[in-house]
């Protein structure tokens, strides 16, 4: 069986938030369980990552709806979830590393640390908890755990905008007048931007269709801009590790190229900000819409 990428749940406009909610639950459960079998006994890398996207939207999922189902089991998964991504996320740098454009040299002298990360990924997903662990966050969202005062009758369009509203004020807390130079600024941004990310994809039926593209599509272009901004930073790290004091020619070259990939990118960052800050979400407009 091939890697499995997210497939987006079949919603009709007219579902409420807690069929949305079960269905986008379901789409990451299915994502984590494909891949996990190829993981555990293929060489081919996508089987991490897309059983990290697969952790990664289930997290998203429970964040996004954090005002309709209960805090704490929704939370204690969360952190399970966290737990074993932060292992994976290891691996999967040793993985983005060794495809890089670097020297020979550079990824066979990474092959070691990319076996033990690897290894470490493995046994953690091997674990019956771990391999449970969708299959109870879907039973115990199928025991209706919503929180007091929700309604989880309520449309998915009226909820989602609420939800959407608060993961893009996250967003623009961070992002704006933000110095993206700065590295760690710049990750906590790319984090709410892939929230939000998500977040227009759980909540899609919720809209016109044609109402969401040009947002997503400048969302997605900042959230790329990002990915390879991170891609950088984390380079840097590990070519720390491989040569921590004193880096032959091959990591000082290595180097160089990312200081001069990251400048050219930095300035992007800033460009993408600026057309997604300047383009008015489609769950405001269609709010506006409504009010008219």
């Amino acid at each position: 069986m091939n890697p499995q990428k997210w497939i987006q749940p079949s919603l009709k406009a007219g579902a409420t938030a807690a069929q949305t909610f079960a269905a986008n639950l379901a789409a990451a459960a299915e994502q984590i369980n494909a891949n996990v079998p190829g993981f555990l006994a293929s060489r081919n890398p996508e089987y991490l990552h897309q059983l990290r996207v697969g952790i990664r939207r289930m997290r998203s999922t429970l964040r996004a709806f954090r005002g309709l189902a209960q805090r704490r089991p929704s939370s204690t998964f969360d952190r399970e979830l966290r737990s074993t991504l932060r292992i994976l996320g290891e691996a999967r740098d040793w993985d983005v590393f060794d495809d890089s454009e670097f020297p020979a040299s550079l990824r066979r002298a990474a092959r070691l640390s990319r076996a033990r990360a690897l290894r470490r990924a493995r046994a953690a997903v091997s674990q019956k908890r771990f391999q449970s662990l969708p299959g109870r966050v879907l039973r115990w969202a199928a025991t209706t755990p919503w929180r007091k005062g929700a309604d989880p009758q309520e449309l998915t369009g009226s909820f989602g905008a609420r939800a959407l509203k608060r993961l893009h004020s996250e967003l623009s807390d961070c992002a704006t007048k933000i110095d993206w130079a700065d590295g760690e600024l710049r990750h906590d941004v790319r984090i709410r931007t892939k929230r939000l990310r998500y977040a227009l994809d759980f909540f899609a039926s919720g809209f016109a269709p044609e109402s969401i593209g040009r947002f997503t599509q400048c969302l997605r272009a900042l959230q790329e801009v990002l990915g390879e901004l991170n891609d950088c930073r984390v380079q840097r790290a590990l070519l720390r590790k491989l040569a921590p004091e004193r880096p032959g020619r091959a990591a000082s070259a290595a180097v160089s190229r990312i200081a001069s990939r990251e400048r050219r990118l930095i300035g992007k960052a800033g460009e993408s900000w600026s057309r997604l800050e300047g383009h008015s979400p489609h769950w405001r407009r269609e709010a506006a819409h409504a009010r008219g």
